[in-house]
């Protein structure tokens, strides 16, 4: 029996004002549906001051922002310390409980550096009316800031939207729940507040809901990007007190296994359920002197407010927290879809299977052969990772243009979204090129070739990741349907009006693709372009005949335009890039002390010298790794710098020795910061092998756990904003060990002496975003031998 197929290629007999009509129609219907789908993120109009007191107010919740967000108010400075007294007394003046949790916190497994400090979390409680016995309600966000922007955005606005929601609820309906509320500390220092809170509080010890907002960016609307395991139900709730919030299981199952973290994970770690809030555009603003006031709007304040209020009211009256469940939930274009977890493998089970069985018919019908749809399959994945591997290169290709990029200490441009455009037209070039080479393969061949990768790749993710299956799974049913349909006309040859129901099987993957690749591409790097383009190359090889066909003789034209026009947006992004008050260079210059040698460097961690660094480090530094900065992988640019004054001295360090089990040592170091404005100190012991474990802030922490991968990094613990009297750490030590102790103080100022006759920062410049590069300001070193007796 032949196994050749008849021919199913598309009918080119009809006239061509029908088939350019049908072309049109196909074209027109599913631009529509994705504007749609991006559209459903519009930020509602904001609230004036004069509207009802029980409604929330953008306006009212601004002005709380013009003071939250004013300046930098990271954790320890004077500003921080004026934010949260605000806090406090806009709490009372509502009638709250308010307390003021101060605690000593160290939380090794959250991060290296291992993070210390002292917190001071601000804790109010809206009590029920009457004795009412509902869920309670815990609204969450942090008020501190990074040392390098003023934190309007991160996440002074949240703070605003609570404190608004707050008065809102003590103006409307009797609370039917309790609702506390939690501005933490530390969060920039690796969530250590609401670690505190969660450990230590006795409120954290109640059962309820949390919701927390944090912020990735200074604009955009808010995204619902995690909910608690068995949060479920709070989805429902979501989808009926705020259906405008975008959502989705596959952001939950993709976070939850990203190094990321916010206040909600401590507090989700601690048995509260909830769901987590941010805003995620206008990344370039991240942790940098643009997170201004003015820049947050009143859009995003309203959206913010307008759905914790909604959700704090709606779940407060829930007599208690209903069991949990576990949904798949997304958004299709206006609609919430959400149904159980569980399904998630039996559906991907039937729908493979619904695949596997119209290949079959097909084959049987003499419509396609099974080996040429493996061949189409590999052909298109082959030129899909052509076209992600071009996507890579646009972000070196841009740098490559335009050297000034090279200065950034992350990804971006001053217009993300061109980037983003040229590397979609690239991808379609590519995948235009491929497919038109592919124009005289069957259109049965073609169509099942391209559902091959989705039928694997949707049966695996709803195994190892069931949460995003959902994204892999509609949009092959859609096609899937349209192989059972296409089989079922045996050899009858499509004409162009039939094509155009690829439109249609297309409906699931228009719906579900558009609005989940522009979140990718806002919140992952630049250089990190290829994952949402490998989601767009998977796309356009599941719509390979349609797409084929929608372009005609014309793809390598359309192609080469695309390819030439994303070029061009390249190009201009290069040419177009330029330094300013408005687009300010990341740079920054450590004064970096030794107190033992009484020398001094300039250090930088900058990519590339300006003006100004080249002003501090001289025309000839070296570039090379510095053992007094564990915390941030080098080279850096390092020159001689002025000597310390006298009064430069770094911290005193007292100890004294014990005897331990099995002849190991336990050494008690009381360390005293050297002045009152000290940001933090380093603590390093070297060789980490000697450390069997560490006593910190009442915590005893074994060695392994304080090591780090990297040997030369040894053990490294920081000390946030210490206090003036120091703090105890104890060291269990083998007993051969003889370890050396490196002792670091950071402030955030240069003395001025050592700077005279040096430029100031100028105005197209700004400090390195938090976290990005070294910090800024001073740092003091001294080393402090243990030797065993």
């Amino acid at each position: 029996m032949s196994d050749t197929p008849a021919s199913a290629g598309l009918e080119r007999s009809a006239s061509p004002r029908a088939s350019w009509l049908a072309r049109s129609v196909t074209a027109v219907l599913g631009l529509g549906v994705i504007l749609l789908v991006l559209r459903g993120s519009a930020l509602p109009e904001p609230v004036p001051a004069s509207a009802p007191a029980e409604r929330f107010s953008a306006a009212r919740a601004r002005e709380h922002l013009r003071f939250i967000g004013a300046e930098p108010h990271a954790l320890g400075t004077p500003r921080h310390a004026a934010v949260r007294d605000y806090l406090e007394a806009r709490l009372r003046d509502l009638g709250a409980e308010v307390q003021l949790q101060r605690e000593a916190v160290f939380a090794p497994a959250q991060g290296i550096p291992r993070p210390a400090a002292n917190v001071e979390n601000v804790i109010g409680r809206l009590r029920a009316k009457d004795g009412a016995k509902g869920t309670t309600v815990m609204l969450v966000a942090h008020y501190d800031s990074v040392p390098t922007g003023p934190g309007a955005s991160d996440n002074g606005a949240a703070v605003a939207s609570i404190l608004e929601v707050a008065r809102a609820l003590q103006q409307g309906p009797a609370l039917a729940g309790d609702v506390l509320i939690l501005f933490t500390d530390a969060e920039e220092q690796h969530l250590l507040g609401s670690t505190a809170f969660a450990s230590n509080h006795p409120w954290a010890r109640e059962s309820g809901v949390v919701l927390n907002v944090d912020a990735r960016g200074n604009a955009g609307p808010l995204l619902m990007f995690e909910v608690s395991p068995g949060g479920g139900w709070l989805v429902r709730r979501l989808g009926e007190e705020a259906p405008d919030i975008g959502a989705g299981s596959l952001f939950t199952a993709v976070y939850q296994r990203m190094k990321n973290a916010t206040d909600f994970t401590a507090l989700r770690q601690g048995g509260w359920q909830g769901l987590n809030f941010a805003n995620v555009e206008g990344t370039q603003a991240y942790h940098s002197r643009k997170e201004t006031v003015d820049a947050v709007s009143d859009g995003l304040l309203q959206q913010q407010g307008d759905t914790l209020l909604a959700l704090t009211r709606r779940i407060s009256r829930e007599p208690s927290v209903p069991e949990g469940e576990e949904l798949i939930f997304f958004n299709a274009g206006p609609l919430r879809v959400h149904y159980p977890r569980a399904w998630a493998v039996p559906l991907a089970v039937f729908w493979t299977g619904l695949f596997l069985f119209a290949l079959f018919r097909a084959r049987q019908r003499k419509q396609l052969r099974l080996w040429a749809v493996l061949r189409e399959a590999a052909v298109l994945l082959v030129v899909g990772f052509l076209a992600s591997s071009l996507a890579r290169l646009a972000w070196p290709l841009l740098k490559a243009l335009q050297p000034a990029f090279r200065a950034l200490s992350r990804s971006e441009t001053q217009d993300n979204a061109r980037f983003f455009l040229a590397v979609v037209l690239w991808v379609m070039a590519v995948m235009g090129v491929g497919l038109f080479l592919r124009r005289r393969a069957p259109v049965m061949e073609l169509a099942a070739g391209g559902c091959v990768p989705w039928a694997v790749v949707s049966l695996a993710i709803s195994i190892v990741l069931p949460g995003a299956s959902a994204l892999f799974l509609w949009p092959l049913a859609g096609m899937v349907l349209l192989l059972l349909w296409l089989s079922g006309r045996a050899t009858q040859p499509l004409t162009p009006w039939h094509v155009p129901l690829w439109g249609l099987a297309a409906l699931p993957l228009l719906l579900l693709l558009p609005d989940v690749l522009a979140t990718f591409f806002t919140v992952l790097p630049l250089e990190r372009a290829a994952v949402p383009s490998d989601l767009l190359m998977l796309a356009i090889c599941l719509l390979a005949p349609g797409w084929l066909w929608l372009a005609g003789r014309g793809l390598p034209w359309a192609s080469g335009g695309a390819l030439l026009l994303g070029l061009g947006l390249l190009v201009s992004l290069a040419v177009g890039y330029h330094f300013d008050a408005r687009n300010p260079r990341p740079t920054g210059v450590l004064y970096l002390v030794d107190a033992d040698a009484k020398t001094a460097s300039w250090v930088s961690s900058d990519a590339v010298l300006n003006d100004w660094t080249r002003a501090y480090l001289g025309s000839g530094p070296k570039r090379e790794a510095v053992d007094a900065l564990p915390e941030v992988k080098g080279p850096f640019w390092i020159s001689p710098a002025p000597a310390p004054g006298d009064d430069v001295w770094g911290p005193r360090v007292d100890s004294r020795t014990a005897a331990g089990e099995g002849g190991r040592r336990k050494v008690s170091l009381h360390i005293t910061p050297s002045r009152p404005d000290v940001a933090f100190v380093d603590v390093q012991v070297l060789p980490g092998d000697a450390v069997v474990s560490a006593r910190l802030a009442g915590q005893q922490t074994p060695g392994d756990a304080l090591r780090t991968r990297n040997a030369a990094q040894g053990v490294l613990i920081r000390y946030w904003v210490p206090s003036s009297e120091g703090f105890d750490l104890e060291l269990e030590l083998t007993a051969s060990g003889s370890p050396t102790v490196r002792l670091g103080e950071h402030v955030y100022a240069v003395p001025a002496p050592v700077t005279a006759g040096l430029p100031a920062r100028p105005e197209d410049t700004m400090p390195v975003p938090f976290g990005e590069g070294l910090d800024e300001g001073m740092r003091v070193t001294r080393t402090v031998r243990l030797d065993a007796p």
